[in-house]
């Protein structure tokens, strides 16, 4: 199912949004958002793409729980 996944960073601002889940399988996120923002985000986009019948009520607490486990156990991005 993650193959078909794709992440396009974007600015959001007009959208009033940090990320955004397209049904064609495309995840767009802001950039401009703190890292551990980012990992919240970029998880609960996944999370609309994986569990698609899930409330947005569970997506918003299953991605933060995790998202804070990560980055408790020192995930982090590496910009490249």
């Amino acid at each position: 199912m993650a193959k078909n996944v794709k992440v396009k960073e974007r600015k959001l601002g007009r959208e009033k949004a940090y990320g955004l889940y397209h049904e064609d399988g495309l995840i767009e996120i802001d950039p401009r958002i703190p890292a551990q923002d980012y990992l919240r985000v970029l998880i609960h986009e996944y999370m609309h793409h994986y569990f698609p019948e899930w409330t947005e009520e569970k997506v918003d607490e299953s991605s933060t729980d995790l998202s804070e486990f990560l980055w408790k156990n020192s995930y982090r991005k590496i910009i490249q």
